[in-house]
């Protein structure tokens, strides 16, 4: 018997013993999890400029960012506007 033959035997074979077997297990139910939402501490809003801008004007580019304390481990998450992301670890 040619080694592809033996492999498609060997598959059906198995597929066949788990349709058998498989009625047959326990249901098995995930715990469920209780998140905590994170709070949220503060936001606030910074100007950015560019390194060829000398000072802040009226035209420099603003960016809100929120900051939130995750209650499952107390670090502090930083999210801005533009979608970055910083975590500070819990102390």
């Amino acid at each position: 018997m040619s080694k592809r033959v033996q492999i498609v035997l060997l598959a059906l074979v198995c597929f066949l013993c788990g349709l058998l077997l498989a009625p047959h297990l326990p249901f098995v139910r995930a715990a469920e999890n209780k998140v905590k939402a994170p709070t949220w501490l503060h936001g606030f809003n910074v100007r950015s400029r560019k390194a060829s801008e000398y000072d802040f004007n009226k035209d420099t580019k603003k960016i809100g960012i929120e900051v939130y304390k995750d209650e499952e481990n107390g670090n502090i998450i930083y999210i801005s506007e533009t979608g970055s992301i910083a975590v500070l670890p819990a102390k």
